[in-house]
């Protein structure tokens, strides 16, 4: 008989309704909605097209189109025409929300693997699935999420390949999946840097005597296949996914057009800064959410907002925050202790996992000139709400009262949050001066 958790069912089930609940109820052609899926209708009709990033979010979104397309109650793309104005919003829609609830799940799955304690998976489970960034850009038809999910299910891969050296399989897939994220955009080299920093950590600490990692001790040889399978494979999956693109638009060159996404983003300075840009070390207190749609309606002192804004949760964000700094001192203590006296805490490689999975996604943006935005720290989130989950579990797993009351008000604030939050995350119409008080800060609107 198979045990159901009961937890993380609930869990999953509130991620299918936050991310489905009136997925098509907002017009077409919100935010970058006017470029992904516009993009996808062309490579389907096989018009030319140039995006900026690599091609592995247009075909999903391709493919995502297309399979809406092909139901028996829908209109095929011929009768619609390949135009935008004339398919359902649905269509691009629904694989970016089936993703992001698959990474709630994906969420749990990891943290089983790393640190698996009675809370700390479906608290890393909870946080993913009410994170309103992610949550918002799993509602639209947009790339992000591909990325997100791609990088951690890489990592899932990576930790069950490590467990398990034998397992061939694992190794292959993490790499692939890692290529994958590399392929969706460019900043998907975090989760490669990431892997290979593990597999190098790994090989660092197996040469002194004290165990930091039980469990990932990994024999030298197998260490170095997998090292040669994470510094080959990504890069080659990264290749392959180009293939189908010219081999459509033939008379293009790999060079050309890898110059001109290098062009991109590394020359492209607006002299007119976007309303919605923020700087990298502004992300973690979600100082400026974006806006992806808004409509008024009703009559002057009697008006209601409709409004879809890139909204974290605000106290999930500062907590997180909190926690990774915390963490971070723990990890430089801890490396001291391990290098001047051969000891080190028990959660050390998990120390070192979250630390550089979150810094090591977030730093490099730093050196970046074009605008930049808050979903740019959608990867790095992830790692923060790993670091608040193993905070958050141990106060639960302590016996003393009081640690676990501080928990309770922690979790019991981050859903009170969510609920307050919610219609600027799903689009639910609210009175004009409602809006006006969930926007604590001038930078928020």
């Amino acid at each position: 008989m198979v045990k159901i958790n009961f937890p993380l069912s609930f869990i999953l089930i509130a991620a299918v309704l936050l991310r489905f609940f009136n997925l098509g109820g907002l017009p077409g052609g919100v935010f970058d909605e006017v470029y992904y899926p516009v993009l996808a209708l062309k490579l389907l009709s096989g018009q030319e097209y140039f995006s900026v990033h690599p091609p592995i979010g247009v075909y999903l979104t391709s493919i995502s189109i297309y399979l809406h397309s092909i139901l028996p109650w829908t209109d095929s793309l011929l009768v619609t025409g390949f135009d935008i104005n004339n398919i359902d919003p649905i269509s691009y829609r629904w694989l970016p929300a089936f993703i992001g609830v698959v990474l709630v799940y994906v969420s749990y799955l990891l943290s089983l693997q790393i640190y698996d304690k009675k809370y700390f998976p479906l608290l890393v489970a909870l946080f993913f699935c009410l994170d309103g960034s992610m949550l918002v850009d799993s509602r639209f038809g947009l790339i992000n999420i591909y990325l997100v999910f791609f990088g951690f299910l890489g990592l899932l891969f990576l930790f069950r390949a490590i467990k398990d050296p034998e397992n061939l399989l694992a190794t292959f897939l993490s790499a692939v999946f890692v290529g994958l994220a590399l392929s969706v955009k460019w900043n998907g080299l975090g989760f490669w840097a990431l892997s290979l920093c593990v597999l190098l950590f790994i090989a660092i600490t197996n040469r002194f005597d004290t165990k930091i990692h039980n469990k990932w001790h990994v024999k030298n040889t197998l260490l170095h296949r997998s090292l040669f399978v994470f510094t080959a494979a990504p890069i080659l999956i990264y290749l392959i996914s180009w293939a189908p693109y010219f081999y459509i638009y033939e008379h293009k060159s790999f060079l050309d057009t890898h110059n001109q996404l290098l062009s991109f983003h590394s020359d492209s300075i607006d002299p007119k800064s976007h309303p919605y840009e923020s700087k990298w070390y502004t992300w973690p207190f979600a100082q400026r959410p974006m806006g992806y749609f808004f409509e008024a309606t009703g009559q002057e002192g009697d008006t209601d907002f409709t409004s879809v804004h890139l909204f974290p949760n605000p106290i999930l964000y500062w907590f997180a925050l909190g926690a990774v700094l915390i963490l971070f001192g723990k990890f430089l203590i801890t490396t001291r202790s391990f290098l001047f006296e051969r000891t080190a805490d028990p959660a050390y490689f998990f120390m070192f996992f979250v630390v550089f999975g979150y810094f090591g996604n977030l730093l490099p943006w730093s050196l970046v000139s074009r605008s930049t935005f808050l979903y740019h720290y959608q990867p790095s989130s992830g790692f923060a709400f790993l670091a608040l989950a193993f905070f958050v579990s141990r106060l639960l797993e302590n016996n003393k009262g009081q640690n676990r009351l501080f928990a309770s008000i922690i979790i019991t604030l981050i859903l009170a949050a969510t609920i307050y939050w919610i219609p600027l995350q799903l689009g639910i119409s609210v009175n004009k001066d409602y809006f006006y008080q969930l926007m604590w800060f001038d930078s928020w609107i």
